[in-house]
């Protein structure tokens, strides 16, 4: 049955006029009349009927224009419903981001959106980096914030945002504590406190020691960078870390040594090419603008 047809009836019964109901309807006489009587072929049933020069309806005219007015008084507030939900929508962005993402300068631009966009929702949500992409891909948030070390998604676009480099992370008393470079295979001896498998860095730091001719001592590996950051502060080990997240501890505790080999790195916002929300398409744009203003 289609709706049009409904609101056919219920727009005749009010008027009982063909005349008047095609002009509310902006449509022909013909054409009115000609949707009545499918309706009343598809029901089986005498809708209308003329008398004294009038339509009136029937009592199973009545009837079905009870249900009538109820179907099209509910599908007009399923369109407005949606309206507003797909207004909601247009308006909030899903992001999902790696937990260190407020130690970089695109979390300073994230917030410089939403003071220029203040009606505009930023839901974001923290996961471990080998679950973000698969979280795009299956479609749990519109947008990522990752770290990627290779990039070959052709369904993917991304916006390249800063890179960041691993720094050996070593107690304050540690004989190289004071070098401006060092070559990562001089720790080879040493006890790794890293980050693991989760957080996409556990392979890079192998790679890197795997470069350098040795096969790492891993004395603890997790996922909290504050715990390894106390183990070191209490001499049980050292560790790789991203240098935008080691220096943002306190610098009288530790000492951040550049490698003289690493693996590059870059941090990106990432998300499925296609149609998007509004929202999604304003911050996106937002970001390709003013990259450069945050200093990467």
């Amino acid at each position: 049955m289609d709706l049009q047809k409904l609101k056919v009836l219920v727009d005749l019964a009010e008027t009982l006029n063909y005349t008047e109901t095609a002009e509310n309807l902006f449509t022909t006489q013909g054409n009115i009349s000609k949707q009545i009587l499918t309706l009343e072929k598809e029901l089986d049933v005498t809708i209308f009927v003329r008398a004294h020069r009038k339509i009136v309806l029937t009592p199973e005219g009545k009837l079905v224009l009870t249900y009538a007015q109820k179907i099209t008084r509910d599908y007009a507030k399923l369109t407005i419903q949606l309206s507003d939900l797909k207004t909601i929508n247009d308006s909030t962005i899903e992001l999902h981001t790696i937990p260190t993402m407020p130690n970089y300068q695109s979390f300073t631009l994230i917030t410089q959106f939403l003071q220029k966009y203040p009606k505009v929702q930023l839901q974001l949500q923290e996961e471990e980096s080998y679950n973000l992409l698969t979280s795009l891909k299956a479609g749990k948030c519109e947008m990522i914030f990752a770290r990627t070390f290779q990039f070959d998604e052709p369904n993917l676009e991304r916006i390249v945002m800063e890179d960041d480099d691993f720094v050996a992370v070593l107690p304050k008393n540690h004989p190289y504590a004071q070098s401006k470079k060092l070559d990562l295979a001089k720790l080879k001896d040493e006890r790794f406190l890293i980050l693991g498998n989760s957080t996409n860095l556990y392979t890079p730091v192998l790679e890197l020691c795997k470069n350098a001719g040795f096969k790492p001592q891993i004395a603890y590996e997790g996922t909290r960078v504050d715990l390894i950051m106390r183990m070191v502060q209490n001499q049980m080990g050292i560790s790789l870390m991203m240098g935008k997240t080691a220096q943002n501890y306190d610098q009288q505790k530790f000492s951040f040594v550049p490698l003289t080999s690493n693996i590059t790195n870059k941090l990106c916002f990432i998300r499925i090419k296609g149609e998007h929300s509004k929202a999604n398409n304003l911050f996106w744009k937002y970001v390709q603008d003013n990259i450069r203003s945050i200093g990467g």
